[in-house]
């Protein structure tokens, strides 16, 4: 069957609003499973105060998922890389993305939330660490919910 020109026109007036479903779902459920071990073990939260950094972190994820998503698609373009590429260049590309958008927002919150600048700086430095091991696979994760789920190259 032939698709229509009205068929095209709607479809294309959708994609902006998928792209953003889909990498807004990615981040959200990525971070949540990422917070889960770090707040309710490692930082040992009671699970209302972890309920409560959630439901403060969804309304942050939610109006950041998208402009990080346009980022790290820019990153990638700008050093050759796709989604299935494999090795340490994706690897150091994923988390050079990851580290150059999520860093000054986190700065930003440590700032607003009262962190003293060594605080802040500590807070960053551990940041760092933890963003070398989640910015490939989140790349990964992304890629699978926009491909598998939303059924986005």
């Amino acid at each position: 069957m032939l698709s229509t020109d009205n068929e095209l026109s709607i479809e294309k007036s959708s994609q902006p609003l998928k792209n953003f479903w889909a990498d807004t779902f990615a981040l959200n459920t990525f971070c949540y499973l990422i917070s889960l071990p770090i707040e309710l073990g490692f930082a040992q939260m009671t699970l209302s105060t972890h309920l409560s950094a959630r439901l403060v972190g969804l309304f942050i994820i939610t109006s950041t998922a998208r402009p990080f998503g346009i980022w790290r698609d820019y990153i990638f373009r700008k050093f050759r890389i796709s989604d299935s590429d494999k090795g340490l260049k994706p690897y150091l590309v994923d988390t050079l993305a990851y580290l150059s958008f999520e860093l000054p927002l986190y700065m930003i919150n440590m700032s607003i939330s009262g962190a003293t600048l060594m605080q802040a700086i500590r807070a960053a430095l551990i940041f760092c660490i933890i963003a070398g091991f989640v910015g490939r696979p989140y790349g990964i994760y992304r890629a699978f919910i926009r491909n598998k789920l939303f059924n986005l190259n």
